[in-house]
């Protein structure tokens, strides 16, 4: 019989920032493609339904509250990762966790059935929660070249001038959009009580049974 017992996993600081992010991206996306319907980059619109704004300048300040919400609290959470000892060890990637990464991608595919043992956060998991600021911060920078064209020149030829820095916006917002998809895939078979550590702090997990 299999018996539980509660370990604290998450800091009010991570699960904090995590729901904060939850709706400022939220609010990002749904403005970001009423924005994009006013002007449409391919041959396609979003249903309005899915979207917010209700129209352009609405959506716009819809997107500009969004934007600021997310930057503010994407630093914070940033910040508190590299400077806290929690962090550091559970979720940045480091060099000892390179061998890791291609294992568990192997372990995801079901090509392997062995789950390597890790501590909160396996290699791949650092991996991606490594990389996704860097992810953020592409969008947030093709975003003021498309709003500041002008002011912010430097970083609109960086990204190819305007035209080119949207699509540029768009890439970068549809692989958030992917990694927050396969986030939500991941908790679901995770089980319940790992979306419940992320309200409490506290995960329960198996224990091996005490010998006979």
């Amino acid at each position: 019989m299999k018996q539980y017992k509660q370990e604290y996993h998450h800091p009010f600081i991570i699960r904090l920032t995590h729901w904060v992010n939850f709706i400022a991206f939220g609010i990002i996306v749904t403005s970001g493609l009423r924005i994009y319907n006013a002007s449409p980059i391919w041959d396609f619109t979003i249903p309005r339904d899915l979207t917010l704004g209700g129209w352009l300048a609405g959506a716009r300040q819809w997107h500009f509250f969004g934007m600021y919400l997310f930057v503010a609290n994407g630093l914070m959470w940033v910040l508190y990762n590299i400077f806290s000892r929690h962090g550091r060890r559970t979720t940045i990637l480091s060099r000892n966790d390179l061998d890791g990464v291609f294992p568990m991608i192997l372990y995801y595919l079901r090509i392997h059935k062995e789950h390597q043992l890790t501590r909160k956060y396996n290699p791949l998991q650092k991996l991606a929660y490594t990389t996704v600021p860097i992810i953020a911060l592409g969008g947030i920078l093709s975003g003021i070249a498309i709003y500041w064209p002008v002011q912010f020149s430097g970083i609109a030829s960086f990204f190819g001038g305007y035209d080119t820095a949207r699509v540029w916006h768009f890439i970068f917002m549809g692989t958030l959009v992917l990694f927050f998809l396969g986030h939500i895939f991941m908790v679901a078979i995770s089980g319940w009580s790992n979306f419940v550590s992320m309200i409490t702090g506290w995960k329960k997990t198996s224990t091996p049974p005490n010998p006979p």
